[in-house]
């Protein structure tokens, strides 16, 4: 956490408000586009969003200054992501979305932008596990390393590097039989 963030937390865990509105400004993009990434879905990720600042604000006493603030936000973001996923109409939703995401076929000989690549890609991503959408989302995108992204899972740096490799095997395999004039091949 850089020496901003400390002088915030602490501020906030004094009760400045100002100080809970400037990490609320300095994180909230990245928390909604994790979130987003995650779920495909700006009402979604608002949401997520906006309980993972709630929640955060209600527990600010209970942070302690270990220096990774953004990780502890997107470790509450995660598990708000993975509770809604628990619930029957989201199972619905997420089932209906890849239902459909399966009727797509695309012409072998088709050719893709970047924009429409990374459609496909974002797409393929949706249909790995959570723990390996979140591994691979906190690694590619956030950046974060291998011991960050175990903390926010609460799992073993081990498990995080299974769930990436698989993950990074089942979009190989994917993308392989969608593309096949690419000559993907195994590591």
């Amino acid at each position: 956490m850089s020496q901003d963030d400390d002088v915030l937390v602490k501020g906030c865990q004094q009760g400045d408000r100002a100080a809970g509105e400037a990490l609320v400004e300095r994180y909230w993009d990245r928390v909604y586009a994790f979130a987003y990434r995650l779920t495909r879905d700006r009402t979604e990720s608002e949401d997520i969003a906006q309980e993972t600042f709630l929640r955060a604000f209600g527990r600010i006493h209970e942070y302690t200054s270990d220096g990774q603030f953004k990780a502890w936000l997107l470790t509450i973001a995660t598990n708000l992501y993975k509770d809604s996923r628990k619930s029957p109409k989201s199972r619905e939703v997420v089932s209906d979305r890849i239902d459909e995401r399966s009727k797509v076929e695309l012409a072998p000989d088709q050719v893709y932008d970047n924009k429409e690549l990374l459609k496909t890609l974002y797409e393929m991503i949706q249909t790995l596990s959570e723990d390996q959408q979140v591994v691979l989302l906190l690694r590619a995108v956030e950046r974060l390393d291998y011991p960050e992204i175990a903390a926010i899972l609460n799992v073993k740096e081990a498990t995080a590097r299974w769930h990436m490799y698989e993950a990074r095997r089942t979009l190989r395999e994917r993308l392989r039989r969608r593309f096949p004039e690419w000559g993907l091949r195994d590591e």
